[in-house]
């Protein structure tokens, strides 16, 4: 048999593994979709009850200055597809059945807890300098961020939330111990304990909010841990005698493994460092205005990149295993079609709509009007970024295909230089503020996609990009008309109506207000979408027919078409 004949072979074999895989595959995401969707409105709530208690101000801001240390580590790597989750998962899959894996498993947690655990004391111990680190903003004369009652909320609650960044590595170690056993939905629900937590803590009688706020995450933090413990016992770790002196059969490989994912991982995080550094130059509230806004732009992106791009993973790689480079394109672009038929009306209605949706969410208790224009003002110039942000994202999967980190890795690498001089541009030189900030954001993202696309189209050639022009034109007008009779219908229910005997029921008295504003927004909402998809239907949109034969299918009102692949 000729070495041809053997890599054929080799595909063929691969490609019906995978084919056997998907259905699974299929099942598992949209598992891990939907806990996931409701963990982030989990989220939600807490973002809805924190503002309320709180609004943006000093203690907010000292909260996500230390969370940017803390909780961000066990967000990134305590959570699904964080490195040790990764490195877990990929090292004891292959030896899950072998008797040494309990040992193997010990020793990844024993050995890692103890270098994450000299990480948090380390940040306990340097809390102060970690703290000016953080918001180094004194730069004016008469910054906020000079003042010694800020340096000391923020000293105090990173040392209340160091224990997290020990907590982190058992979460994601646990990750990966529960999915090598077929464990989903603990790890993909954990994140909503953490939500839960603060908001207890938040509503439960204090006298310090930002006592209350840290204690609440740290809190949250360990019921993330504690909820793995069930997927953690499957793999029954066994403690032994040399624990420190013999490596077990697998530890090597997830060290050389841990690293460089960490390495990669960490790269977001640094761009988002370089944020608060010159966030720290602006008054009070403007950090948490930025992470606010930021927080509404990922709750869409979320649901989208979770949804749809994760099963789209496996397709492309199948695809790269068979050599079939022209279906990789082809289903690339439908892909992207897809994902922006879904991100463009979003996008339409988070621009018209996001003071009123602001308002809804945020603006009550110490979250004044004066608070959401300045979400707002961040949160319109974000928008616009969506749309880029999904192909970014999808794109990196391609090269993931082809087993590629290094370009998206080097590429982030230059992303933290470009964010640099963006922001040093936009907030030092021009004054911009928040706006500035925000402009860096949306245009480093758009710069990301174009570096990606570059050397994308270097390694597999011409992508028909312009095939996909006439379907994104009739996407962009219907979003268009889908956002201006948003806007005018937004305020179709006059203010009047909360008059009417509905509104009079006691449960519902209270909340009369919110209940009226929501009301608004789901009927202007309504019918934007209900006008897109009409406009889309009579232009003869794929994509409409794909994403309507998906929904159907998972309603089981029709059946999966033989063809049919994506999501």
């Amino acid at each position: 048999m000729s070495d041809a004949d053997a890599e054929s072979e080799e595909n063929i074999a691969s490609e019906v593994l995978v084919e056997k895989a998907a259905p699974g595959l299929a099942k598992t995401f949209s598992m891990v979709a939907l806990f996931t969707l409701l963990s982030k409105f989990a989220g939600l709530a807490r973002d809805i009850i924190i503002n309320k208690a709180l609004g943006l101000g000093l203690v907010q801001d000292a909260y996500n200055y230390a969370y940017s240390i803390t909780g961000t580590i066990l967000v990134l790597f305590g959570g699904q597809g964080g490195p040790f989750h990764s490195a877990t998962m990929t090292t004891l899959l292959p030896r899950k059945n072998d008797l040494d894996s309990r040992k193997l498993v010990m020793q990844i947690m024993v050995w890692t807890g103890l270098f994450m655990a000299l990480l948090s004391a380390l940040v306990y111990l340097c809390a102060d300098p970690l703290a000016h680190a953080l918001a180094n903003g004194a730069v004016e004369k008469n910054s906020l961020y000079t003042t010694q009652m800020r340096w000391v909320e923020i000293i105090k609650q990173l040392r209340i939330m160091s224990p997290l960044i020990f907590v982190s590595s058992l979460v994601g170690i646990g990750c990966g111990i529960s999915n090598t056993y077929n464990e989903h939905f603990w790890p993909s629900i954990a994140p909503a304990f953490a939500s839960v937590a603060i908001i207890a803590f938040i509503l439960w009688p204090h006298t310090d909010h930002g006592t209350a706020l840290a204690l609440g995450t740290l809190v949250g933090g360990i019921g993330q841990l504690l909820v793995q413990l069930p997927g953690i016992m499957k793999a029954k770790p066994q403690l032994f005698s040399d624990i420190f002196r013999k490596l077990q059969p697998g530890m090597k490989e997830y060290l050389f493994m841990v690293l460089p994912l960490t390495v990669s991982t960490s790269i977001g995080t640094l761009i988002g460092y370089v944020d608060q550094a010159f966030a720290s130059n602006l008054e009070a509230g403007d950090w948490s205005a930025i992470c606010n806004a930021n927080r509404l732009v990922q709750l869409p992106l979320g649901i989208l990149v979770t949804a749809m791009l994760v099963p789209i993973g496996p397709i492309f790689r199948q695809q790269v295993l068979s050599g079939k480079i022209d279906s990789l394109k082809s289903e690339l672009r439908r892909a992207l079609t897809v994902l922006w038929f879904l991100a463009l009306p979003m996008s339409a209605l988070l621009l018209v709509q996001g003071r009123e949706i602001i308002q809804l969410l945020f603006q009550r208790g110490e979250f004044t009007a004066h608070n959401t224009e300045m979400v707002l003002s961040v949160l319109l110039i974000l928008v616009p970024m969506i749309f880029f942000y999904v192909a970014r994202d999808l794109i990196t999967r391609v090269f993931y295909g082809f087993e590629d980190s290094r370009t998206p890795f080097y590429i982030g690498v230059m992303a933290i230089a470009i964010k640099y001089f963006l922001d040093w541009l936009f907030v030092t030189q021009l004054h911009y503020g928040t706006a500035g900030i925000a402009s860096a954001t949306t245009l480093l993202t758009i710069i990301n996609l174009s570096v990606l696309f570059y050397f994308l189209r270097r390694k597999i050639g011409k992508l028909g990009t312009y095939s996909m022009v006439k379907p994104v034109a009739v996407m962009l007008i219907g979003s268009v008309l889908c956002g201006l009779l948003a806007h005018n219908l937004v305020n179709i229910v006059p203010d009047s109506a909360i008059n009417h005997p509905f509104f009079a029921v006691s449960w519902i008295k209270a909340h009369a207000l919110t209940i009226l504003a929501g009301i608004k927004i789901g009927i202007a909402s309504s019918a934007g979408l209900l006008i897109y998809v009409g406009f889309c239907y009579a232009l003869k949109l794929e994509e409409l027919h794909l994403v309507a034969n998906k929904i159907l299918v998972k309603l089981k009102l029709t059946k999966e078409p033989v063809n049919s692949k994506l999501g």
